[in-house]
């Protein structure tokens, strides 16, 4: 999973989605905070307002207010809104919600322009106070305004919004992740649907690609389809040169053992041992090279129902006088992944064999077999005795030479079928005949 396309698109969109969404909502908690500390400081600013208008000294020399400030709060015992008229270290007038208690400035030093700062009040909790120093009486010492806000509140209220930002990003992460997996499957469906095609191909289900692809993915669609139709010319073309080769080797092999029958018994015998030698070892790799690593060419796949119809109607007509009955019911829904011409060479030369043999009744079947193919081919002749299995399946091997054939057949089924990677076991039939048991890859 981690070494697909869509998983490196999702994972680096997921981290990208993640990192925007975290950056984005640290970016409006630090603005909403701002926003919720200045709201905060417009009404601290207003009170300090009041303090300042309201405060004046009596002919007397005593300080009064004209007036307390307006909000409730400032009433509440240590509900962090508070106010403080100071003249010195000296406490003048005091909201009700400090009691007997007095707010400590420590080191901030008041000036005539208002500071903002943050202190501990009379129950240790942080207080955002505004500061400032006025003279209302040229003769007297100047005042100063303190008014507070309680920093719990803008933190509270910051906590309840990152708790709906968060909440609300979450799904909105969610909704883009998925929409991100969303487009990753239409996007790279055309290329899944190019590797189902190219299965389909290799099953020999399918010839080409399709070509109504979109404009981004067409290039590589009529790319493969150039590559499957160069390969299937190469094959082609090797296969020709194989057949030339055969020819072209044969012949001349065939006048050499036509002349060597004029010569004396001690040559004749050697020509003719070593041309046949060379004829076996022309068959043997001819047929290697044709056959070898066919299972993995592209489209090779080859209904056996088929071939082995063609192959009775050839055999019956053969052995029209015989009379033979073919039972082919056994054949559904069998392929094999391999070349036609193969396939008809070995079941060919099996069901020659069971035709040569066979009394009445030759039978055809094919099932699967731990994820390959097999194909029995069983007549209801003399059968074979168990020891001589082995050298029957030998090139040029026969038991009766009474019977026509050059004893060429199994041995050429044993060696196709290997090439594939299968096999050729023969077995004693129900019928009391010869079982062949052939073992191929199935597509």
């Amino acid at each position: 999973m981690r070494n697909t396309l869509a998983f490196r698109i999702i994972a680096l969109s997921s981290i990208w989605v993640i990192i925007s969404l975290a950056v984005t909502a640290a970016m409006l908690v630090s603005n909403h905070r701002e926003h919720i500390a200045h709201h905060y400081d417009e009404h601290v600013a207003m009170h300090l307002e009041e303090l300042t208008g309201a405060s004046h000294f009596t002919d007397s020399g005593r300080f009064e207010l004209a007036f307390n400030p307006s909000d409730p709060r400032y009433n509440d015992l240590y509900s962090g809104w508070y106010w403080e008229v100071k003249q010195g270290a000296k406490t003048l007038k005091r909201s009700e919600s400090l009691g007997e208690t007095a707010l400590d400035l420590k080191t901030t030093l008041p000036t005539s322009n208002v500071l903002i700062h943050e202190i501990e009040g009379p129950k240790k909790e942080t207080l955002r106070v505004h500061v400032i120093e006025i003279r209302i009486d040229p003769v007297r010492e100047p005042l100063v305004f303190l008014a507070t806000a309680p920093l719990t509140g803008i933190t509270e209220d910051v906590v309840d919004y990152s708790n709906h930002i968060i909440f609300g990003f979450i799904v909105l992460g969610i909704g883009l992740l998925l929409a991100v997996v969303l487009q990753v499957r239409v996007a790279l469906k055309p290329l899944k649907a190019i590797s189902t095609r190219i299965g389909e191909i290799r099953e020999g289900k399918a010839d080409k690609l399709p070509e109504d692809q979109l404009e981004d993915v067409q290039p590589l669609v009529d790319e493969l389809n150039n590559l499957l139709d160069h390969n299937a010319v190469l094959v082609k073309r090797a296969r020709n040169q194989l057949g030339d080769l055969a020819h072209s080797v044969k012949n001349p092999l065939t006048v050499i053992n036509n002349a060597a029958q004029n010569l004396e018994p001690g040559q004749r015998e050697l020509i003719l041992k070593q041309t046949k030698d060379i004829s076996k070892n022309v068959d043997h790799y001819l047929s290697r090279a044709r056959t070898f690593g066919t299972e993995k060419v592209l489209g090779s796949r080859t209904s056996i129902k088929a071939v082995a119809e063609d192959l009775v109607y050839a055999m019956q007509r053969i052995y029209q006088d015989r009379a033979l009955e073919f039972d082919l019911s056994r054949l559904q829904g069998c392929w094999f992944k391999g070349e036609g011409q193969d396939l008809e060479e070995m079941l060919g030369n099996l069901l020659d064999n069971a035709c040569k043999w066979a009394k009445s009744r030759v039978i055809i079947g094919c099932g699967p077999n731990n994820g390959r193919l097999e194909i029995l081919v069983e007549d209801d002749g003399p059968g074979i005795d168990e020891k001589e299995f082995d050298f029957v399946m030998q090139r040029g091997h026969k038991l009766d030479e009474s019977i026509p054939g050059h004893g060429q057949g199994l041995g050429i089924v044993k060696d196709i079928a290997a090439l594939y990677g299968g096999s050729l076991e023969l077995a004693k039939g129900e019928m009391g005949g010869l079982k062949a048991r052939l073992n191929l890859p199935s597509a």
